[in-house]
């Protein structure tokens, strides 16, 4: 599938794609939203980063991908507030979503999205950290 990321109007509207083709396990899309120096670091930095502290494009885009195989069925992401200036775009949203087990997935996390060119070049994300340890204990 060949989407057209850029042309979407704006940042906020490109961050709401991205988390639909995380949803979709979506590797060609991913790929093309991200540029070539793409980052993704997970905070609080007491998560370790789920083994890689900062990931690079290709690394970000597996583990994206590969949500199901660390215990994520599906995943859907509900805004509650964001702020769009310039480049970046900081959101404080929820995820719903079933994990492998059939149990439900609730998070709450805070992102911060940078662009350039239309393109997504760093994601952090801060997390309910006490609920991601007790899923995966």
């Amino acid at each position: 599938m060949s989407t057209d990321f850029t042309a979407l109007p704006t940042n906020r509207d490109r961050v709401l794609a991205f988390w639909r083709y995380v949803d979709e396990h979506n590797h060609a899309a991913l790929s093309e939203v991200m540029t070539d120096d793409f980052t993704l670091t997970f905070l609080p930095s007491s998560l370790g980063g789920f083994g890689i502290p900062v990931r690079n494009k290709e690394q970000s885009i597996t583990f994206l991908c590969g949500l199901p195989d660390k215990g994520v069925a599906s995943l859907r992401i509900k805004p509650t507030e964001w702020v769009e200036t310039g480049d970046t775009v900081v959101g404080h949203y929820h995820a719903t979503g079933e994990l492998v087990d059939g149990s439900p997935y609730k998070n709450e996390y805070m992102g911060i999205f940078r662009f350039r060119d239309g393109k997504m070049v760093y994601m952090k994300e801060f997390m309910d950290s006490k609920y991601i340890s007790e899923i995966h204990s």
